[in-house]
């Protein structure tokens, strides 16, 4: 299953402002399901790097405290025209990743 992602970027004297709202349930583990009483399975993003040019300028390392749908907001060296990307891992493997040419 692949991570939704969207995202949004504008630069300004060389500083970009990326921001991405990525659709993940991030469950932790720890929540019950009220019915079975046995705990939701743990599905949440581990790694979220976010690239300039190819070039890693952000990468973060996350954990089941995170919540769901998390909002991700970041300023990096960047110039207009330069392609910033974000690619992100969850602990089952599954993957998302978008890019984006800052204006």
């Amino acid at each position: 299953m692949s991570i939704k992602i969207r995202m949004r970027g504008k630069s300004k004297a060389g500083v970009a402002e990326v921001k991405a709202l990525i659709k993940h349930p991030m469950e932790s583990g720890l929540r019950m399901d009220k019915k079975t009483g046995k705990p939701y399975p743990a599905k949440f993003i581990e790694t979220v790097e976010i690239a300039v040019n190819g070039e890693t300028a952000v990468n973060a390392q996350w954990s089941g405290a995170v919540s769901a749908n998390p909002y991700v907001s970041v300023k990096v060296k960047a110039n207009s025209g330069d392609e910033v990307s974000i690619a992100v891992i969850d602990n089952t493997g599954s993957k998302g990743s978008s890019t984006l040419k800052l204006k």
